[in-house]
């Protein structure tokens, strides 16, 4: 690790003004490609190898949602780390004219980049609109995901801020997180539904209260009523107005049988009536002609035929209770579906961090919910968990723990 500055890399026109230093474009003149360099000061008394020491891990790490880190430049006072280049330009300087059925697909799509890089143990990076590059083919990938960003740019949270900017248009989101979906419910939505609008702030509501976590959220934004365009409710519109059934196979039956009842009264309009004399002639023909099939069909033959089943036939036929019906039916064929979720140990959380929590739960197999609440422990540490250590369950199981904001 040495500086490369000049001799193999040359910077370019400035991308980013950043308060410790500033992202540019750049050369690597070796290689004759364009990167992005990272630009950092360091603090009096930083070192510039520690720095680097704690990117071993995560420049390892490959992923379309995240600038690679392809190479580092040290010197006594800055560090930069050479980034893959990506066509696009920066998220913050295009975050205008989003429609709702993007903006739910975009923050999914980043969501998901954001679970695969917490199976690698990286957490904690921004996702402020500054820290994400938007490339040609709308999708977005984090640029400096080593240094820990804020508390409320990081995760779910980070997240659900950053789409609530994509709504409203705001630059910043003030306040507490806990309220930060009250942001959404006062901003207007062209291209949503009421329906739409709602489940969404519901769901940014469970994630500021810490009651869903960062896999619930992107659940639950590809669970939300259809993404399509639909026409939107006016703000007079009552909630409980039903809206018209799509045609089905159901609906269309009901459609043909008032057709079918309406329509004597669409053949008799502008007809003679039938008189209630030609209705009891009528009647009487039919009862005639029922009578002579019937007196028919009981006349006695003439044949010496026998009768067609005997009592000894009878006696003979086997029963339909001969053999038991139920060992007959198959049983299912082992596998998938009817596998056995195994045992786990539910592990000790508490004193752990949030994200050390989440690690565990995944790599056990378990499902998780955390709450945040006051606390004297320090910012971020588990203080309680249900169920607790040491108790057993089955993988897919649900966990709960709580984690402390601090004390107020």
């Amino acid at each position: 690790m040495h500086n490369k500055m000049g001799t193999r890399y040359k910077p370019g026109a400035l991308i980013l003004s950043l308060p410790q230093g500033n992202l540019t474009y750049g050369d690597d003149i070796f290689l004759t490609r364009k990167v992005h360099l990272y630009h950092i000061k360091l603090q009096p008394g930083q070192s510039g190898v520690e720095y680097i020491s704690k990117l071993n891990h995560k420049a390892a790490f490959i992923h379309d949602g995240f600038q690679h880190i392809l190479d580092t430049s040290v010197d006594e006072t800055s560090v930069t780390i050479i980034l893959q280049a990506k066509p696009g330009s920066l998220f913050s300087q295009r975050m205008k004219g989003w429609t709702y059925p993007a903006i739910v697909a975009l923050i999914a799509d980043l969501g998901v980049s954001l679970l695969d890089a917490m199976e690698e143990r990286i957490t904690g990076f921004s996702v402020d609109a500054d820290n994400l590059w938007l490339s040609d083919h709308d999708k977005l990938s984090v640029i400096n995901y080593w240094d820990v960003g804020h508390p409320q740019t990081q995760g779910a949270v980070g997240l659900c801020r950053l789409m609530i900017q994509l709504f409203t248009g705001a630059e910043t989101i003030p306040g507490a997180f806990e309220v930060m979906h009250t942001h959404l419910e006062r901003a207007s939505i062209p291209t949503a539904t009421y329906e739409q609008k709602m489940a969404l702030i519901r769901l940014i509501k469970l994630v500021c209260q810490g009651q869903a976590s960062l896999s619930s959220l992107i659940f639950g934004l590809r669970s939300l009523p259809s993404t399509a365009i639909e026409a939107v409710s006016t703000p007079t519109q009552p909630s409980y107005q039903r809206k018209p059934l799509p045609e089905t196979e159901e609906t269309a039956s009901v459609e043909d049988a008032n057709e079918i009842r309406e329509e004597p009264r669409a053949r008799t309009k502008g007809d003679q009536p039938v008189s209630w004399l030609t209705k009891a002639g009528l009647g009487a023909i039919a009862v005639l002609v029922i009578v002579i099939i019937v007196v028919w069909a009981l006349w006695p033959s003439n044949t010496d035929h026998p009768a067609a089943v005997t009592p000894t036939q009878t006696k003979s036929a086997p029963t339909p209770t001969a053999t038991p019906t139920a060992s007959a039916v198959p049983t299912k064929p082992a596998g998938d579906v009817n596998k056995q979720a195994e045992e786990v140990v539910i592990p000790n959380l508490v004193g752990q961090t949030q994200e050390e929590a989440e690690q565990l739960m995944l790599a056990v197999g378990l499902h998780y919910n955390y709450v945040i609440e006051a606390s004297d422990q320090p910012k971020g540490t588990v203080t309680k968990q249900d169920p607790k250590s040491g108790s057993k369950g089955l993988q897919g199981d649900n966990v709960t723990f709580w984690v402390s904001k601090g004390s107020n």
